[in-house]
C-alpha cells in the first residue's frame, strides 16, 4: 500500500514539473504594432501566437504537443467584452466583438476614424475564453497585450 502511494506521488510530482517546465501560451499582434496610424479606413491585422495550436471552432483537438492549448482567435475593440469577468461564458458575437472560428490568422478591419484599442482572446471549440495550461480555477484566460491604434481620416 505505501509502495503504490509512493508511486502516486511520485507520478503526481512529474506530472506538476512537468507542466510547470511548459512554456507560457502567448498571444500578440504581428500587426499593426502599438501606436499605428493608418492611411485609411481599411488596414490589415496579423495575429501572432506561442504555444497555440490554432483551430477552428467546433473542432475538437485531440492530439496537440504537451505543453500547448489549442483554439481560436477572437479581436475585441474597445473593451466591448471583458474576457476576465466572463471567462465561464462562451465570448458573445457584436460589433466590435470579431470571432475568427475558421482559423484565421489574420483579416482586414474596416473602421470609421477614431482611436481604438484592440485585444485578442483565444477562444476554444466552444468559443469560451482558453485556459493556461497548469492554472488554477483563479485563472486569467489567455489574452494578448492590448494595443492602441488610430485610424485617420486623411485617406
Amino acid at each position: 500500500m505505501k509502495l503504490l502511494l509512493l508511486i502516486v506521488m511520485a507520478f503526481s510530482f512529474a506530472m506538476k514539473a512537468d507542466v510547470s517546465s511548459c512554456e507560457k501560451a502567448k498571444l500578440y499582434f504581428e500587426y499593426p504594432s502599438n501606436g499605428f496610424i493608418s492611411e485609411g479606413s481599411k488596414f490589415k491585422v496579423v495575429f501572432g501566437s506561442k504555444n497555440i495550436s490554432i483551430n477552428p471552432a467546433g473542432v475538437i483537438v485531440d492530439n496537440i504537443k504537451d505543453c500547448m492549448v489549442s483554439g481560436h482567435h477572437h479581436l475585441i475593440i474597445n473593451d466591448e467584452y471583458d474576457v476576465n469577468n466572463s471567462k465561464d461564458m462562451p465570448i458573445p458575437y457584436g460589433k466590435n466583438i470579431l470571432h475568427f472560428g475558421g482559423g484565421q490568422t489574420e483579416a482586414e478591419l474596416s473602421l470609421p476614424p477614431g482611436k481604438y484599442s484592440l485585444q485578442l482572446v483565444l477562444g476554444d471549440y466552444e468559443h469560451r475564453p482558453v485556459k493556461p495550461i497548469g492554472s488554477s480555477n483563479n485563472y486569467q484566460p489567455i489574452t494578448s497585450e492590448k494595443i492602441y491604434i488610430e485610424v485617420s481620416d486623411d485617406a
